[in-house]
């Protein structure tokens, strides 16, 4: 009777590692997608990423329990910094959602190069005004 149950184990087990691994991957794409749009869009990439953390947990656990360790120190060594940089890079278009609007914005509209240095200036002098303004 071991025998019977051992099979339905592994089998189970390895199907919840695919989903746990397909969900990460469409979490990460989804993440890669959303942090190249527009401002508004771009900041529920921060969503997906800690959407993708949470599921980086688990597989890694799961693969210590099964002796993959080469998967999961690549996935704790890759996998926790690249979803932490989305997060991070979610939180700092909120923290900066004016300024970056205002980029984006300019550069839309900029025909030229010098257009887009223009822009580049205009938006450091503004958000060197902005950080002066939340700190007094």
């Amino acid at each position: 009777m071991n025998s019977d149950s051992s099979p339905d184990r592994t089998t189970d087990t390895a199907r919840a590692r695919r989903r746990l691994a397909g969900g990460l991957v469409l979490a990460m794409l989804a993440s890669w997608l959303l942090m190249l749009s527009p401002l508004p869009y771009s900041v529920l990439s921060g969503v997906t990423g800690l959407v993708a953390l949470v599921l980086l947990f688990p597989l890694i656990v799961q693969s210590i329990k099964e002796r993959r360790y080469a998967m999961a120190v690549i996935g704790a060594a890759l996998g926790i910094p690249a979803t932490l940089l989305v997060i991070g890079g979610a939180v700092v278009s909120v923290l900066f959602y004016g300024p970056m609007a205002e980029l984006q914005e300019c550069r839309g509209v900029a025909l030229t190069e010098q257009a887009r240095v223009q822009c580049d200036d205009a938006v450091q002098s503004s958000m060197a005004q902005w950080v002066s303004d939340l700190f007094g």
